[in-house]
């Protein structure tokens, strides 16, 4: 608790630092006809989690001594490309390639062999899922939080220090950044952010391979990122539109910019049918979780059509009345 807390209080107090840095240097988000905002905000807040992260995992190594410092090398790697990203737009392939690098590393920490390679395809699938996702005030912070409160559960019920250790700092980082992004932006994890927390959550799931059955529940918070983004990405190859673009097409942007749902409610929203979709693999019957996931999935991606259809009907009903 002591490494959460200490994360968290770094990360508050970094953050308006970190905002008055990139002012200074015009890293700032300008609003365009993709975004879902309509102000410009700094981003690269996410170094604000970094600094938090670190002096959390100092105290960790402190007193536990259990902290996985390889991985984490890789994991500041990546924010470094994010936030190169941030300020210059590199290019995809240069990301891309440096993720599968890190993913290697990463993999390599839990004994090599095919961890390497699993690694290398864990890292980019989780670290652009994050990225992707992160498009709405408070969607990545309440994410995060609940995955790495599930790795502080995990660890702890395994006795794995080191995945609790994980799971704490990135419960830390990601609540003390929330005031600062919802409900109102002051600043955006930016590249810097999403990557590094990406990397966290690909850690974790590395660190708890060893225990049985753990992986698959760390994996359970993702499935609304991971449907979502690969459900866009399905629907923008089809049209043969371009999968590095950035658009306005997943559910929770479509929720917020044609539905008309603050982002808050929305993100809120995504957090909790994660939980849901994790309560019932932590149930160990796959029985209950295989349903309840697909349900939940279904739900979710039919959302913004079903709840259009609903105010449409809700609108010509009214329309009815007033001509009578």
């Amino acid at each position: 608790m002591l490494v959460l807390l200490v994360t968290f209080a770094v990360t508050v107090a970094a953050a308006p630092l970190v905002r008055r840095i990139l002012l200074q240097r015009g890293v700032i988000d300008i609003p365009n006809h993709r975004s879902s905002h309509a102000t410009p905000v700094p981003r690269g807040g996410g170094i604000a989690c970094v600094a938090g992260v670190l002096v959390g995992l100092g105290v960790a190594d402190s007193l536990h001594g259990e902290v996985p410092w390889l991985a984490v090398a890789g994991a500041l790697v990546l924010a470094g490309v994010g936030y190169a990203d941030d300020r210059w737009a590199l290019g995809a392939v240069l990301r891309l390639g440096v993720q599968i690098v890190v993913g290697a590393l990463i993999g390599s920490t839990a004994g090599g062999g095919g961890w390497i390679l699993a690694g290398a395809i864990l890292v980019p699938v989780v670290v652009n899922a994050v990225n992707f996702m992160d498009g709405i005030n408070g969607i990545t912070s309440l994410n995060m939080a609940m995955w790495g409160a599930l790795a502080m559960i995990v660890g702890y019920r395994g006795r794995d220090v080191a995945l609790e250790v994980v799971g704490a700092v990135t419960v830390g980082s990601a609540l003390g950044f929330l005031p600062w992004n919802a409900p109102v932006a002051r600043l955006f994890l930016g590249d810097v952010g999403s990557y590094f927390f990406g990397a966290f959550v690909a850690i974790g799931i590395v660190t708890g391979s060893h225990l049985p059955s753990e992986p698959l529940l760390l994996i359970a918070p993702l499935s609304i990122y991971l449907v979502d983004t690969g459900a866009s990405l399905v629907r923008r190859a089809l049209r043969g539109e371009s999968l590095t673009t950035a658009h306005r097409e997943h559910v929770y942007q479509r929720l917020v910019n044609e539905n008309g749902f603050s982002h808050l409610p929305v993100a809120a929203a995504t957090a909790f049918l994660s939980l849901v979709i994790t309560v019932a693999w932590a149930s160990g019957s796959l029985l209950l979780a295989g349903p309840v996931t697909l349900v939940v999935l279904a739900t979710y991606l039919a959302s913004p059509r079903v709840l259009a259809r609903v105010v449409a009907r809700g609108r010509d009903s009214a329309e009815g009345t007033v001509d009578r």
